[in-house]
């Protein structure tokens, strides 16, 4: 194979804590800087299923209609009234995100990938992985592996042939809450499970197969931090991830590495959350200057990467059926759904 990139995703990674931490790999890395959403959400919390949709798509909020993991922009006239007047709701009212609230109230319907007629970075190049990418289920066929990420009734894999297998080593996120609605006691110590399982998947995926591209995201961090501010365990998921990405480097040896985070995280507790999501501390880092600045770049630049072009970005979406009942109990245990 000519060219191989391995892109990892460090969900919620932030500046701060990269910089008061040392790293191996991560410190190692000669280009990095911050990442920003797309101008639209520089002065909003961005959410997961919209950043990593535009981080992958290439294309922005407006155009691929991903507003929140929980609502898709259905009337557009009502979102951009909403969009005038949203900045002035408090972020954190009385310990309750109002703002993110109120933003629900305006959206339609629960996105799946289905609801994104668009082509992901890992279209545009044959012979790609994608694994555990925020809003890929269910997964549309490519020339390579799909492994859907959250939130996911159960895990689903393009090509199915694959499924079966890929299941018995990996069922998706823990659950995170228990009956009684508060936070499982195993919780933490079943991400750091869960993120092994998902390490040892992809490097038995990219044993058995070489891939042009490999995209995969690690949501350790901001489950993490959603729930914790132990400085002991935080640091802990940071050298988790760190040592993954340096493992899976050293097993697939690709040509460049890029890493990149959706968005940083802040310590402003509201609800069952510790930390929230900070759109200004987002970071990318990389062997070679990807020249981001934006989730709008991050594509442009894999598929330039790879010498072909994003001229028809359109894709048409699989004729499947989806349970959005099973998708919306998951992001409601995520915590995304009140």
């Amino acid at each position: 194979m000519d060219t191989q990139l391995l892109v990892v995703g460090w969900d919620a990674a932030t500046r701060s804590h990269l910089d008061s931490m040392d790293l191996a790999f991560f410190d190692d890395l000669d280009h990095g800087g911050r990442l920003l959403p797309e101008p639209y959400w520089q002065s909003r919390e961005v959410d997961s299923g919209t950043a990593w949709t535009t981080l992958t798509t290439g294309l922005p909020m407006r155009e691929h209609g991903v507003a929140m993991l929980g609502g898709i922009i259905e009337n557009e006239r009502a979102f951009e009234w909403f969009s005038k007047i949203d900045r002035l709701i408090p972020r954190n009212l009385s310990g309750r995100p109002a703002r993110i609230w109120a933003r629900t109230k305006m959206l339609g319907r629960q996105p799946t990938n289905e609801d994104v007629p668009y082509k992901r970075a890992w279209h545009y190049v044959p012979d790609s992985l994608a694994f555990a990418v925020p809003l890929t289920y269910p997964p549309k066929p490519t020339s390579g592996v799909t492994v859907s990420g959250f939130p996911s009734p159960e895990v689903s894999v393009e090509p199915p042939e694959l499924q079966e297998r890929v299941r018995e080593r990996y069922d998706g996120e823990p659950k995170k809450f228990d009956e009684d609605g508060e936070l499982r006691d195993d919780y933490v110590e079943d991400l750091f499970r869960t993120h092994e399982a998902e390490r040892e998947l992809v490097l038995e995926l990219a044993e058995e197969r070489e891939f042009s591209l490999q995209f995969v995201v690690f949501t350790l961090l901001d489950r993490l931090l959603h729930v914790t501010d132990d400085r002991e365990t935080i640091e802990r998921a940071y050298r988790t991830i760190d040592e993954t990405t340096r493992t899976l480097v050293d097993a697939i040896d690709p040509d460049d590495t890029m890493i990149l985070s959706d968005h940083g995280m802040k310590r402003d507790p509201r609800g069952k959350w510790i930390h929230v999501h900070d759109e200004t501390t987002g970071i990318w880092a990389g062997t070679r200057d990807w020249g981001l600045e934006t989730h709008l770049d991050v594509t442009p630049a894999i598929v330039d990467y790879f010498g072909r072009s994003m001229d028809d970005p359109a894709y048409e979406p699989p004729e499947e059926t989806v349970d959005k009942a099973d998708m919306e109990a998951k992001l409601r245990d995520l915590g995304y759904l009140s």
